[in-house]
């Protein structure tokens, strides 16, 4: 075969694949492990997927070199938790080095007022929940403390790239969440 079931094989007349009991054989940095379709890793794995394509579906509707940035970011992380190969972090920390001389206008609670900026927020929920699931990995004792801590600080400094791109685009800002929440009435 030569197809996304090649590893797959007809017993009895039915396809069995990998996977299909719940259990996953996959790299975890750098070590390869058979873990249940519900572990953080994997679960993280398919996070930081979502977010890639998340991002390439931004550059396909809105475009825009920010787009592109998050989803090299997101395929970066992803492969540094299979090889745990620090040098795959270092696009990331050259982009966020790039962004951070960038000042925003201003801070705060805020809604998006264009397609870019929404999509941006998008990004930004779905880093966070990434992030989220790697604090997880904590719980592993198999698994490399010091990588598990170094992919959740890029996680964590993913998320705040992304933030400030946001606030670097078209939103409107609030000094609190009770104005935010009082503007969405005015919206109607």
């Amino acid at each position: 075969m030569t197809n996304v079931f090649v590893d797959c094989l007809r017993i009895d007349g039915s396809i069995r694949c990998p996977g299909d009991g719940g259990f996953s054989d996959v790299m975890v940095f750098g070590r390869h492990v058979k873990l249940r379709k519900d572990h953080p890793a994997i679960d993280l794995m398919g996070r930081l997927d979502e977010l890639e394509a998340l991002a390439e579906w931004g550059l396909t509707e809105v475009g825009g070199e920010e787009f592109s940035n998050i989803a090299l970011m997101a395929t970066a992380l992803n492969t540094y938790l299979a090889t745990g190969d620090g040098s795959w972090l270092t696009p990331i920390r050259d982009l966020i080095n790039k962004v951070c001389e960038v000042d925003s206008r201003e801070l705060g609670w805020f809604i998006p007022k264009d397609r870019k900026t929404a999509f941006l927020n998008l990004l930004r929920v779905k880093a966070r929940e990434a992030e989220r699931t790697a604090v997880r990995l904590l719980d592993d004792e198999d698994l490399p403390s010091s990588n598990v801590q170094e992919l959740i600080g890029m996680l964590n400094q993913l998320n705040k790239y992304i933030a400030h791109l946001i606030f670097l685009n078209h939103v409107l800002v609030f000094k609190n969440v009770n104005e935010k929440m009082r503007s969405f009435g005015a919206m109607r």
